[in-house]
């Protein structure tokens, strides 16, 4: 039925004058007549009434099938075909809960049916990012734009992405006055995040930048807040270089990301004044605070119209930017934002509804002539680098850069799905990760050939007449950096588990689902063979989110088969003893350059709950040391032989226990017909206190079996000979490195190993303990890189000014400054990160550890001092350890002090570095415990804690097959030397105390032997005190402290 009588092709005058209409709200309509109308050249409907004051006009389903249609419904649209032929009929898309169908006219020559004179008003609504109608009015009756249709805005109905994603209550007032005269005057900024969902290039913060004159608005999206830091800078920069006008000031909120030295220093430089708003009162920085909402609505409303999933929020936030600085009149200039800046009008005849479908014409990659010339996918914005269209491909998985579409906007982005698991084929699940592809890797793109859809439009972006995509940089743009992916080239996302090892014995009410009722199949497989490689990268932390995504159910399916072929537990009835609690933990294994390996679920116990002396007793096990390792590294480097790692997968799964232990069911995995039981632990559960020490004892066992021997100073060094080749490994818990000189017990091991325990075999040992290791054929180098850059971001100077050294020749002086309090949080979290690189660094470890020492009352002077090695890693984040191959693999220590040096209680400093052949294995700079009498005690204090190091590495490399016998110690003061060669001087030694007279006694027993060494040539005075640069660089490059882009 309808109201408009102009709409028939055929009518008949209702004979019965009293004929009506009755509606769902009680009104009546009156019946005038019945005819016919056509909704195609092809298509017409019969028996359509015309309704005296009918606002909308209605199809009736059940009549369209009566007259030979079907009708196919989804959740986004809806299709009608003739049944005689199977030709499309027309098309309607879902909006609220109806379906609105818009009848062409293009080719019939007739007029739209429904909503037909606003029809395209409605349309550059969506295209426009849901910019308001009042507004898109006044752009037509302005002419403030170019390419925007005659065509009539009003807002005869309420739109339904529109209410879901803006609806608010009441307007603020707002100031009618201009405070700024130009561009550029005064910019406004603030942060907002962390948003729910990861973005696709790893983002969770967007910086919101707004000219006060102007209005036009630049987005970008950050990882990290430390990020803001860099961002604002490269922004300021670029902005007053392109449009040539000064930055006068800037406002933001009191955010530690605004508020800091390193932005403040920055602007001082740049003659920029900082104006903040007042704590907890955003309405000073309302300008981009209303912004902010505005962008988020935007989006927000853009994402629902199709349902396009949250990952791309980057995408949709970015093209809401794109078209407010476009769109959206100055109040009092009456002028777009975009013109206001550049002095241009934009060009909007290109903008296409976010999400909808689009076909993308293949250029390349086609297997066969007659294979389809374009794929399907859907718009994602507007590229700013060139005149094109940034779409996602549905068929690669990739999010593309085209200038060849072909867009239906009464279609969008595909919605959620429910299919079997067990029905899907595994050659239909994809294996490849779906990755990101960056600008500088877009295939070129032709134009298309075959035939469009009619319903479609062929589009391309202005060309260099209109307003050039192409030519907007990151300033004009508003926001050219839709995500970190587009600012380096694209890598290949990591390799995830492969779809096909789904366990198809586990009961099918236990892969999928929601866990308030009970796990079932259903998937979101749509969604799961599109977006897996993005959600996989994202940790959940409750286990209601990992068992709505595919990836993590099959991590925490693959824990729980261990369980079982481990015989781990058993099913028994709740007990009235102590029965533990259970929860899952979800980490990303990453390789040595950060990306994800695989997914981890792990099922740990709450420790926490276990009673002494009931669930558990021992709980001791031994971990290798990291000086151990960094000897096993130098081992193998001297001997030119690899090493190699593997790990044991769920190894505390392997450990027996003694105690009688009960644990709860794993959450989301209840036993349907016993959900009351509880499980009683026959082996070691993860988060047991007991559990390191079960897996520990299994494992060397197992060893002992085999034949080999516990290493006596270090129980984690297991070794074996077999025919004058030594077998070596070393176990961290359940990372194990091993290595021989002969490669065929590499080969056995590792056979043995895959028959007791179930392994994950890695190879080469290239990353561990957040070591990367480079085992080249002329030695082995060691470094932290990764974790350096990542320390860096983390703490916001990865743009710092570098230093030449960690900390100045007045360093000690510096930190008796005071001054303020500072975050003693933050400050504990940089001494702890920099204590760690300390592994692999120890030209930081001096100034590191001075540093550590004020952790419980940090000033502003020792601030600045953590920033300075900072500062230092920013001009050396790739240096690391050199371990050469050589002839000589003697033991010898270096031991060094710096008298009294500390001003509040005048302590001496003690460094230590112990060498094999030329590879340094070991360091140390500690303050002394006791205030020494003269430099002597000082120096003799710290020969001692030198010489015990010196033993314990003795004793190790015992195992190794080296037997060493007075091992040298070299010390810069003669009178230190005589106090460990005899006693005396005992007037003068008397006070000492009797534990630091441990060095004597070995000297005497011919295990140590100190020498002199000339202070020039003393290796340990880089752990005592500030060097000049030329010193310190010197004593590093012996050390052996290198770049490792200079060993290629």
């Amino acid at each position: 039925m309808t109201g408009e009588k102009k709409m028939f092709t055929s009518y008949v005058k209702s004979k019965d004058s009293q004929d009506s209409i009755i509606f769902g709200d009680g009104n009546q309509g009156k019946v005038k007549g019945l005819g016919k109308i056509a909704i195609s050249n092809e298509h017409s409907i019969s028996n359509v009434f015309l309704v005296e004051s009918l606002g909308y006009n209605l199809l009736s389903v059940s009549q369209l099938c009566n007259m030979g249609y079907n009708c196919l419904f989804t959740n986004v649209d809806v299709s009608v075909f003739r049944r005689s032929d199977g030709s499309l009929a027309f098309k309607g898309v879902l909006d609220g809960k109806l379906y609105l169908v818009d009848f062409a006219k293009e080719e019939a020559g007739l007029d739209a049916c429904l909503i037909a004179k606003t029809s395209m008003g409605w349309l550059w609504h969506r295209r426009l990012a849901h910019v308001g109608m009042k507004n898109l009015h006044k752009l037509l009756k302005g002419e403030h734009v170019i390419g925007l249709t005659n065509v009539q805005f009003e807002k005869d109905r309420p739109c339904a992405a529109c209410q879901a994603g803006k609806q608010v209550g009441g307007a603020h007032h707002s100031k009618n006055v201009m405070t700024t005269s130009r561009p550029l005057e005064l910019l406004h900024m603030d942060l907002f995040g962390p948003v729910a969902y990861l973005s696709i290039g790893g983002s969770k913060y967007g910086l919101v930048i707004v000219d006060d004159f102007s209005r036009f608005t630049w987005v970008f999206f950050l990882q990290d807040k430390s990020e803001t830091q860099g961002t604002l800078k490269r922004f300021l920069r670029r902005a007053q270089n392109e449009f040539e006008l000064k930055v006068k000031k800037i406002r933001s909120d009191n955010g530690s990301e605004f508020k800091n030295l390193q932005v403040e220093e920055f602007l001082e430089e740049e003659g920029i004044k900082h104006e903040f708003s007042a704590p907890y009162t955003p309405q000073q920085n309302g300008v981009v605070e209303r912004k902010n909402r505005t962008l988020i609505d935007m989006a927000r409303t853009m994402l629902g119209e199709f349902k396009t999933p949250e990952c791309f929020w980057t995408e949709a936030v970015n093209t809401a930017c794109h078209a407010i600085n476009r769109v959206y009149l100055h109040r009092l200039l009456k002028k777009t934002s975009y013109e206001l800046l550049t002095g241009n009008k934009p060009n909007v005849s290109y903008f296409r509804v976010f999400g909808s479908k689009c076909y993308i014409l293949v250029k390349k990659g086609r297997n066969s002539k007659f294979a389809p010339k374009a794929v399907e996918g859907f718009l994602l914005g507007y590229d700013s680098n060139t005149k094109a269209y940034r779409v996602f491909n549905k068929s690669s998985g990739l999010v593309e850069v085209s200038s060849d579409v072909v867009f239906d906007e009464t279609n969008g982005s595909p919605r959620e799905q429910v299919v079997d698991l067990d029905d899907v084929d595994e050659e239909d699940v994809p294996t490849a990760a779906m990755r990101t592809m960056a600008i500088g890797d877009v295939r070129p793109q032709e134009h298309l050939e075959q035939d469009q859809p009619s319903s479609s439009t062929m589009v391309h972006p202005p060309t260099q007449d209109d307003e050039q995509v192409h030519q907007q940089e990151a300033c004009d743009q508003g926001g050219a950096q839709v995500d970190h992916v587009m600012e380096e080239e694209a890598q290949p996302a990591p390799p995830t588990q492969v779809r096909a090892m789904i366990q198809r014995d586990h009961p099918v009410d236990q892969i999928l689902g929601d866990i308030s009722k009970g796990v079932t199949t259903r998937s979101r497989l749509v969604n799961f063979c599109e977006h897996y490689s993005f959600v996989s990268s994202i940790e959940p932390f409750r286990v209601e989110e990992a068992l709505l995504d595919p990836d993590w159910v099959l991590a925490m399916q693959e824990e729980l088969n261990n369980f079982k072929r481990n015989e781990v537990w058993t099913l028994v009835p709740r007990p009235k003893q102590n029965v533990v609690g259970t929860k899952w933990v979800f980490r990303n294994k990453q390789d040595e350059h950060g990306m994800v390996t695989r997914n981890k679920a792990r099922l740990v116990a709450k420790g926490y709950a276990q009673v002494a002396g009931l669930d558990f007793e021992e709980t001791f096990a031994p971990v290798a040391r990291l000086e151990s390792i960094r000897i096993l590294l130098a081992y193998a480097a001297h001997h030119s032989f690899r090493l190699y790692q593997m790990d044991v997968k769920s190894a505390f799964l392997n450990g027996p226990i003694k105690e009688e232990v009960y644990v709860e069911q794993p959450p989301g995995f209840e036993d349907e017909r016993y959900p009351d039981h509880v499980c009683k632990l026959s082996k070691a559960l993860y988060g047991l206190k007991q559990a390191p020490r079960a897996w520990y004892e299994c494992l060397r066992d197992f060893l002992i079996v085999n034949a080999f021997k516990v290493g006596k100073a270090d129980p984690t060094l297991f070794t074996k000979t077999c025919d004058g080749d030594l077998f070596v490994c070393q176990i961290y818990v359940d990372d194990i490195i091993f290595g021989s000189t002969n490669q065929k017990s590499c080969e056995e091991f590792s056979r043995v190993m895959t028959q007791k325990f179930e392994m994950s075999m890695m190879g080469e040992l290239n990353y561990f303990l957040g070591f990367q290791v480079k085992q080249l054929k002329d030695g082995t180098f060691i470094s932290q890189t990764k974790y350096t850059q990542d320390l860096l971001k983390r703490f916001g100077m990865k743009d710092a000014k570098p230093a030449k050294t960690p900390m100045g020749t007045d360093g000690h002086t510096d930190l008796n400054k005071g001054g303020k309090s500072v975050d003693q949080k933050a400050y504990r979290s940089m001494i702890g990160s920099l204590l760690y690189l300390c592994a692999s660094r120890p030209d930081i470890m001096l100034s590191v550890c001075m540093c550590a020492r004020f952790q419980s009352d940090p000033k502003e002077c020792h601030l600045v001092a953590v920033k300075r090695i900072l500062r230092y890693l920013v001009a050396t984040p790739c240096f690391g350890l050199w371990y050469p191959k050589g002839s000589t693999f003697d033991l010898v220590g270096y031991s060094d002090s710096d008298y009294a040096r500390c001003k509040v209680d005048r302590k001496s400093t003690s460094g230590t570095c112990q060498f094999l052949g030329r590879s340094l294995v070991s360091w140390n700079s500690k303050k002394q415990t006791s205030v020494a009498l003269s430099t002597a005690e000082a120096e003799y204090v710290a020969a001692g804690q030198c010489c015990a190091q010196l033993l314990w590495m003795r004793q190790t490399l015992r195992d190794f097959g080296y037997n060493l016998s007075k091992v040298p110690l070299l010390c810069d003061n003669e009178s230190a030397i005589r106090m460990a060669e005899n006693p005396v001087e005992h007037s003068r030694t008397k006070h000492i105390d009797i534990r630091h007279h441990f060095l004597r006694d070995h000297q005497q027993k011919g295990d140590i032997e100190v020498f002199h060494v000339s202070t020039e040539n003393q290796l340990a005075d880089i752990f005592t005190k500030p060097l000049d640069e030329k010193t310190f660089c010197r004593l590093r490059s012996e050390l052996n402290v290198l770049d490792s882009r200079n060993l290629d």
